[in-house]
């Protein structure tokens, strides 16, 4: 199953602020529930959007060039 960008870019958009608001929230990061959300759940979700966004029509382009000469 393959996400769409528009999706994926909205997911990484939206959860974005959410790392703003760990790093510059110290009443934020106190908190250790917060801060377990923040590390197993909305930083990797990021992570893995941001990298979809940015290596994604890459590798599409990649794999589109590698079919045609095939």
């Amino acid at each position: 199953m393959q996400l769409p960008l528009k999706f994926i870019r909205n997911l990484h958009l939206a959860t974005s602020p959410l790392i703003g608001a760990f790093v510059y929230s110290g009443a934020l990061r106190a908190n250790e529930t917060f801060t377990a959300i923040m590390q197993w759940g909305v930083f990797p979700v990021v992570a893995a959007a941001g990298l979809a966004l940015w290596l994604g029509p890459r590798l599409a382009r990649r794999a589109r060039s590698r079919a045609v000469s095939h």
